[in-house]
């Protein structure tokens, strides 16, 4: 068994995402996984979250006695600059957004992470387009989703949910590349709906409309988003389309379909081939489709959710570690 290490780029407890899950994943199937948490810590912590997974809270990886090969896995670009600090036996790039707008700082790392990256994982097809011609080594591994922790049916209903009006709901990053625009001329045109909005704020100082029927309840917990999301009646993707977006492969799609919810978006093109999704670009449109959501009864339940299910997070993993075990052999 090999040792992964995740250098300081997400805080563990902010929004569980693609890096969580793979991680625990790969902890899950017997590899030690050294996670080195982002924040400020007042005293070097080591937490054990089980047998083989330790949080290293303003502590380095390598203070933990573990078994080599040691991998880096990076999501940040800047940190394959730091591979002397971890002498890692082999070097994981996985490619999560397009090197564009929000993200424009990470191109300069590009040519370092195509030169010393043993192998590339990619959660697009437009990532994987850009990396396949420039490296001998790289996979397309979309995003996925816990199924079981998204389809199990919550308790209770979340006592800060409104209970007057139908639920749309989005769940995800409060950030620039959400089209706030076109959602306001849609939260107008569809006073009869609440909107409800969770998520921590990215790259924003203050969540964007105020309206009467917007609610915006802030980052929960991902033990109690569950209970949310099958409370609402539509689950909404609506980003602006740009370079960008156009690298986008949105977990919240996958977590929506687990949690059986229908999906309205604007048309990605990591969205285009989504079975039985709901696209629009025109907010006028996106409104009408929206009415017609909730108007018509839902059929699609059932090949929703078996399609996130087939989704899974730990395919994911399976497909990567595959690979990974391949690199290490030769």
């Amino acid at each position: 068994m090999s040792t992964i290490i995740y250098p300081p780029s997400i805080p563990w407890n902010w929004m569980f995402q693609r890096p969580q899950q793979l991680l625990s994943q790969f902890s899950a199937s017997g590899q030690t996984v050294l996670y080195e948490d982002l924040g400020n810590f007042p005293k070097p912590t080591i937490r054990s979250l089980s047998t083989s997974f330790f949080l290293c809270q303003g502590a380095s990886a390598l203070t933990v006695p573990h078994p080599r090969p040691r991998i880096l896995w990076l999501t940040v670009p800047s940190h394959i600059n730091c591979l002397q600090n971890y002498n890692p036996d082999l070097v994981i790039y996985d490619a999560v957004d397009e090197p564009k707008e929000e993200f424009a700082s990470w191109a300069p790392y590009y040519p370092t992470i195509l030169e010393k990256a043993d192998l590339i994982f990619c959660s697009s097809r437009s990532i994987y387009d850009y990396f396949f011609h420039r490296h001998p080594r790289v996979y397309l591994v979309p995003n996925g989703v816990d199924f079981v922790h998204f389809s199990a049916h919550a308790k209770e209903r979340p006592v800060d949910l409104p209970a007057d009006k139908p639920i749309i709901g989005y769940s995800g990053a409060i950030a620039p590349w959400v089209d706030w625009e076109f959602l306001k001329i849609v939260v107008q045109e569809n006073p009869e709906f609440n909107f409800i909005f969770l998520g921590a704020l990215f790259q924003l100082n203050k969540f964007p409309i105020r309206y009467k029927n917007v609610f915006y309840l802030g980052l929960k917990s991902y033990q109690n988003l569950p209970a949310y999301l099958q409370h609402f009646d539509v689950g909404l993707i609506p980003f602006l389309q740009t370079e960008m977006t156009r690298g986008c492969n949105p977990i919240k799609l996958y977590e929506y379909y687990a949690a059986g919810i229908q999906v309205l978006g604007t048309p990605l093109p990591e969205l285009l081939t989504i079975p039985k999704i709901n696209l629009e670009s025109n907010p006028h449109l996106f409104s009408l489709r929206l009415r017609n959501l909730l108007a018509c009864e839902d059929t699609n339940r059932v090949e929703r959710m078996a399609y996130a299910l087939a989704n899974d997070w730990s395919e994911r993993a399976g497909r990567m570690l595959q690979q990974i075990i391949s690199q290490h052999r030769n």
